[in-house]
């Protein structure tokens, strides 16, 4: 996620071929970042080293000897950043057309559309997450930080000149201006990296700090020259450690981005020529650093639709060589035939910003065109287009809702009519519950049982277990404050006379539980004892309570072979066959755990485990319908003939026949 190198300062004699080098390391980092080289975790903090750069380039031009009217100043704006841009989204458009499902094809879409019009960045704030399609296999995502960029634009250039105005010449009002949007903007970072993650990552507001370091640094003297630019050693020390010890899981832009963007300071921060100054201007470098922003706009999409061939997959290091190859000359051409004519035309200023705006609404009506006509579903089956996207195979339409007023809130309610039904449940766990839901509507609606889906937190997490969930900041809140009041509710109604609690129990088993006594054991043990502290509080003489073991899951996503089966998209074909081996192995521990505490309790417990995988084979079709809709869900938009088969395969039929039964005596 880089940044467009923005132009240099009017003086061609100050042009900073060392900045170029500088750009050279920020998109080499992210791209193999992106492609997955071991050991470079951090690598996607170069685009943190292309916001200092641009900051300081762009307050140089604002601010310096010969400066720019605002309308050349967006003039120039718009010839360096929109055509390379448009250029790749439109072809990102065109290559969807053969690759993506049309679901995936419509988020295409819809993205481009933003992208083009500088608000990339909102669409990936508010489109992305825990069911939709996994980010990394969306083509334009890199876009976000050219969003970024350009809402700076808007801003930025009316700061600068109300300082101008305001100074008079004296670069300390300047500096203590800047510095404290810096201060606002990181303490924002940081509260939002608490609180909001994702919003920390996207929103302009809490990078703006990165941009604003860059922009001191244009009024702050040069350094006192020495025989070693020790500063310059330690930015380039600071910038690859913070490429070789971070990484995807810790908190970010917030107190982990300092040391990224102090180290890019450093190295941007004009000063005498020295050995690491030359090194930056190593002529390969040099070259690397002027195709940086075309390399940054070719290398995602061509990895991603890469991906889509592969079905998902990372490329092998071939592969990977052979992409690199392909990325890097795509990107020479861009830079050589888009990028440099149309910087040297010379168009009056608002011609410029007239011709750039019309073209980038022009590509924008043509993604929002892909999105109203759906991704054009006509390019696959009916049974491909089933299984078109996460959101379409999550798609359930619920039966009917009702309130729970000890809950105070509305649920989705399956099976019998609420109403009139005899027995009345609880379905309670997360989304390893939600996709039982369709299934249990089946059996319910045989067995005069209805049940209401309450999916806050596996049933197991509570006050006393509970896990560290650092991407859900307030999860361990979540799960006490909805464990206790679904124990408050059925203590208050005895008519709730079933209760099922499913989960993702497999991967509970891998996650950071820990028990709030601080005492030692394994998750398996610490999962099986907050289910053992609940059971207390929820038993009641005539209710009957059901232990769902994990369903097995293929740990890969294998929808994109089985829509390969369906569909003439251009796809390398791929087996749909699950790894039973892994599928079985994965659950045993947990599912023996969750059955001896069943037996030890005298509660009734359903294994799917037999039904889906009879002698250790696993099976990923039934009635010819593929039902899987990730690496561990089950599709919900299955036909009702799939989903009777599938509930009675896993045992499910029982949970509503067991309610007609006396419950076991205490």
């Amino acid at each position: 996620m880089t940044k467009p190198a923005a132009d240099p300062a009017p003086n061609r004699n100050d042009y900073r071929h060392d900045i170029d080098g500088l750009r050279a390391v920020a998109v080499i980092a992210v791209m193999l970042f992106h492609f997955g080289v071991p050991g470079l975790a951090g690598g996607f903090v170069g685009v943190d080293i292309f916001f200092v750069i641009s900051g300081y380039l762009i307050t140089g031009i604002l601010v310096g000897p010969k400066r720019l009217s605002v309308a050349e100043f967006y003039g120039r704006r718009v010839r360096r950043i929109l055509p390379a841009m448009l250029l790749v989204i439109a072809v990102s458009l065109i290559a969807g057309w053969f690759l993506l499902l049309p679901g995936d094809y419509d988020s295409l879409g819809k993205s481009a559309a933003y992208s083009s019009v500088g608000f990339g960045n909102y669409y990936f704030l508010w489109n992305t997450g825990y069911f939709d399609r996994e980010a990394a296999l969306q083509p334009l995502l890199h876009l976000w930080s050219l969003g970024v960029e350009e809402q700076f634009y808007l801003v930025w250039p009316a700061l600068m000149l109300a300082l101008s105005r305001i100074s008079r010449g004296r670069p300390t009002i300047a500096v203590v201006a800047i510095s404290l949007v810096a201060i606002v903007s990181f303490s924002t970072a940081v509260h939002l990296v608490a609180t909001d993650p994702k919003q920390a990552f996207y929103a302009p507001f809490s990078r703006a700090w990165e941009l604003a370091v860059g922009g001191i640094l244009v009024f702050v003297p040069l350094p006192r020259r020495s025989s070693v630019d020790w500063l310059g050693c330690l930015g380039l020390i600071i910038i690859v450690l913070s490429i070789l010890r971070l990484s995807p899981d810790d908190a970010f832009p917030g107190v982990n981005a300092l040391a990224p963007v102090f180290g890019a300071a450093l190295l941007v921060w004009r000063r005498s020529p020295s050995p690491v100054t030359a090194a930056l201007s190593f002529s390969p470098l040099r070259f690397t650093g002027k195709i940086s922003y075309s390399l940054y706009l070719w290398h995602w999409p061509i990895l991603v639709f890469f991906r889509q061939y592969a079905d998902g997959t990372l490329p092998t290091a071939i592969e990977t060589g052979t992409v690199f190859l392909f990325t890097f000359l795509a990107a020479t051409l861009s830079w050589r035939y888009i990028e440099e004519p149309v910087r040297r035309l010379q168009p009056m200023p608002l011609k410029a910003i007239t011709a750039g705006a019309a073209a980038a609404l022009m590509v924008a009506w043509s993604g929002n065109a892909i999105s109203q006509a759906g991704g054009f579903t006509s390019r696959v089956s009916d049974d491909a287009l089933a299984m078109r996207s996460l959101k379409v195979m999550w798609d359930w339409p619920c039966p009917q809702t009702v309130n729970i007023p000890e809950l105070r809130v509305t649920y989705c309610a399956f099976g019998a009519p609420w109403v009139t039904a005899k027995h009345h449940g609880i379905l309670w766990g997360d989304s390893h519950a939600d996709h039982l839901a369709p299934l249990i509507d089946v059996v319910g609606q045989l067995e005069d049982t209805a049940f209401f889906l309450y999916e806050p937190c596996p049933a197991a997490l509570g006050e006393r277990i509970y896990r560290n969930f650092p991407e859900a900041p307030n999860y361990k809140d979540r799960c006490a404050s909805s464990q206790k009041a679904a124990i408050n509710m059925l203590r208050l109604r005895p008519d709730v006379d079933v209760v099922v609690l499913a989960a993702a129990w497999s991967g509970l088993q891998f996650t950071d539980i820990v028990a709030a006594d601080g005492h030692q054991a394994d998750k398996v043990s610490l999962v099986r004892e907050g289910l053992q502290m609940l059971l207390p509080e929820i038993a009641a003489a005539n209710r009957r309570i059901t232990i769902v073991a994990p369903t097995p899951g293929p740990a890969e996503d294998l929808t994109s072979c089985a829509v390969n089966k369906e569909s003439n998209l251009l796809r390398r074909r791929c087996s749909t066959e699950m790894n039973s081996k892994w599928a079985t192995s994965v659950r045993r521990p947990i599912t023996s755990a969750l059955k001896s505490l069943a037996a030890e309790n005298n509660l009734s417990f359903v294994d799917p485990g037999p039904g889906m995988c009879p002698n250790d084979q696993c099976t990923t079709y039934i009635n010819g319908e593929f039902i899987y809709r990730d690496a561990s869900h089950l599709r919900r938009n299955l036909r009702t003939q799939t989903k009777e088969a599938l509930a009675k395969m896993i045992g499910l039929d029982a949970i509503a026949e067991r309610a007609k039964q006396p419950a076991p005596a205490s």
